[in-house]
């Protein structure tokens, strides 16, 4: 049987990430007055870019996989009724 990862484990991580975004964020400006330039960045990573994005739409396909079902086992399942004997 394959092992669910549990929601708050994906709730933790986009919180890590965000606030790892913005603490970057902050410090960047700090040093340099400006915020990230995104266009630079992706035109300094040249050709790994691809690499990258392909790893970025696979995690991003993961979790929308891992929510899809959650959801239809949740929209599926059946109404069981105890029994006591």
């Amino acid at each position: 049987m394959m092992k669910q990862i549990p929601r708050n484990l994906f709730f933790w991580s986009a919180m890590v990430w965000a606030a790892a975004n913005l603490f970057a964020q902050a410090v960047y400006i700090g040093f340099y007055g400006v915020p990230f330039d995104g266009i630079a960045m992706i035109d300094s990573l040249g050709n790994w870019y691809y690499v990258l994005l392909a790893i970025e739409v696979g995690v991003w396909m993961y979790v929308a996989m891992f929510f899809g079902k959650r959801l239809f086992a949740r929209i599926n399942s059946t109404t069981q009724v105890q029994i006591n004997h």
